[in-house]
């Protein structure tokens, strides 16, 4: 211990982020490799916006350097020169508070220059008011519903498990279904699309499925509007199409990367949904998958108005009921699930 009036030796960062990496998050926590790679890509940020700042190289850095203002400036930084969103501003200052909380048990003579970093917010605010956007982009696709041939798959969502496929025990079964019309020329193209999270592929899962959809919902001429189903060889859909009185288009794949060839449209809007959350929003938790599945697919169904998509979504936002912080973050609450999800049309997009 130091004597009286002798300065605290800070100790170097790096010895502490090694042990952080090693003994907190692959040992500790047992962290998965995203996670981790996530908090590597965080510190090689904030090492390379904390060199820049301080004019000293990496190697030197102490303790004592990473105080709450240069955690600030590196908050700014994402933001204003790099355009980050709040939400990866928020994910970047969970790493540096997982960090120095972990630090704070090692090194508790720093406890006041810690304190002061995790007192730092996350922006709270911006990232309720974008699920009470999504929540209201929901709400208002769950007015219409989807006719005529419908395009049908199941894909899974979330970090990798030991097994693959349906039997994967870690990622989450999404149900995705996307209308389909001919245009002028006899080509089909791509309706309207929705995308669900659901407990697994059964019969079940997609006759209810099917329901929200608006299957059973008929025309004035006593035509159902939800009138077939095209879909993989997987026995559940043509069980669910049966029991709905549909009827069911089977696409037999003796090649599953033909899968994007023979079933192009829907395997389309998966592809573009998982790179949004790999890309823009570096994945999302499984107790969020449903909101920002709904945005995607808000976007995707008015892709055609894209001049008139702010006006649409005011509209939809005060014509919705409000979701709360509370609501939002209550344990195993799905912020989406108060919405009804019962109907969605291919015919017109509010």
């Amino acid at each position: 211990m130091p004597g009286e009036g002798q300065a605290l030796m800070s100790p170097s960062l790096a010895s502490l982020l090694e042990s952080f990496f090693v003994e907190r998050l692959a040992g500790q926590r047992q962290a998965s490799g995203h996670t981790i790679a996530s908090y590597r890509d965080t510190f090689r940020l904030l090492l390379q916006f904390a060199r820049t700042r301080l004019k000293k190289e990496p190697s030197s850095f102490v303790l004592a350097d990473w105080d709450a203002p240069l955690v600030c400036g590196f908050l700014d930084h994402l933001e204003q020169e790099r355009g980050n969103c709040a939400r990866s501003r928020n994910t970047r200052l969970a790493a540096v508070h997982s960090f120095f909380r972990y630090v704070a048990l090692r090194e508790p003579g720093h406890s006041a220059q810690i304190q002061r970093v995790l007192e730092i917010k996350a922006y709270k605010t911006a990232w309720l008011m974008a699920h009470k956007i999504r929540k209201a982009m929901a709400d208002r696709d769950a007015r219409y519903r989807l006719a005529g041939l419908v395009e049908m798959d199941d894909a899974f969502f979330g970090p990798r498990g030991t097994r693959r496929g349906r039997g994967s025990e870690r990622k989450r079964t999404v149900l995705c279904a996307v209308s389909l019309y001919r245009d002028r020329g006899g080509e089909e193209r791509p309706g309207f699309a929705h995308l669900r999270v659901v407990d697994d592929a059964s019969v079940k899962s997609i006759e209810a499925f099917l329901d929200r959809l608006g299957c059973g919902v008929t025309t004035a001429e006593g035509q159902q509007l939800l009138a077939a189903i095209r879909s993989d060889g997987w026995r559940a859909y043509g069980r669910a199409a049966k029991g709905k009185e549909l009827t069911h288009c089977k696409v037999v794949l003796r090649d599953p990367k033909a899968a994007g060839k023979l079933l192009p449209w829907v395997h389309r809007v998966i592809s573009n949904a998982k790179a949004v959350l790999r890309g823009a929003h570096r994945g999302v938790s499984g107790k969020h998958l449903q909101a920002y599945l709904s945005e995607i697919a808000y976007r995707f169904n008015r892709r055609y108005w894209e001049k008139e998509l702010f006006d649409r979504l005011v509209k939809a936002c005060v014509s919705t009921g409000t979701l709360t912080y509370r609501q939002l973050t209550a344990s195993g609450s799905n912020a989406l699930n108060l919405a009804s999800f019962h109907q969605i049309i291919s015919t017109h997009g509010e």
